[in-house]
């Protein structure tokens, strides 16, 4: 009987063990990519090193206060095609479609003026442009079912970007 426990025991370890690395191999991108897989943090949390310069589509918006949670800044990159030929992403999910800035208040500090700032908090607007940014501290895990790509602002590649203000689209970000 001992055996057979043990049997089970290891064998549970073992299909365990080739299911984290099965989850932790399934990332890809069709060109080289500068951001190399370092940590996976199980169950759905996987981290790369590195940093690279990404062009896109930056959207800044002030999200209000909702649920007990005060109001603050949502910064997204939305990348272009050549980006997102090299970013990392899950391979049953397709391309990276956004990545959500970390530090919103250094790259808010980067690239809006205090006039710009106080625009924004305006909340049927948001400010969107072009953008070349450096990031690093890539990473990617699930929540709400959703496979969500984030990462730090290191800098502005280029010169700094003029973000217009534009209206906001009526999309509402939810679980």
């Amino acid at each position: 009987m001992k055996a057979h426990a043990l049997l089970f025991v290891v064998a549970t370890f073992a299909l365990g063990a080739a299911n984290a690395q099965a989850q932790e191999a399934r990332f890809i991108s069709s060109e080289p990519s500068p951001f190399k897989r370092s940590v996976f943090v199980a169950p759905n949390e996987t981290r790369f090193s590195g940093s690279a310069t990404v062009s896109g589509t930056l959207q800044v918006a002030w999200e209000p206060e909702s649920e007990g949670f005060g109001g603050g800044y949502r910064v997204v990159l939305k990348p272009d095609a050549a980006s997102q030929r090299r970013l990392p992403h899950d391979a049953g999910r397709g391309p990276v479609s956004e990545i959500w800035i970390r530090n919103t208040d250094t790259i808010i500090s980067a690239l809006l003026s205090p006039a710009q700032r106080k625009a924004g908090l305006k909340q049927q607007h948001y400010f969107s442009g072009p953008v070349r940014l450096v990031l690093n501290s890539y990473r990617t895990g699930v929540d709400c079912d959703m496979r969500g790509y984030n990462a730090l602002f290191v800098a502005v590649a280029d010169e700094r970007p003029a973000l217009a203000l534009a209206p906001r689209p009526d999309e509402v970000p939810s679980c």
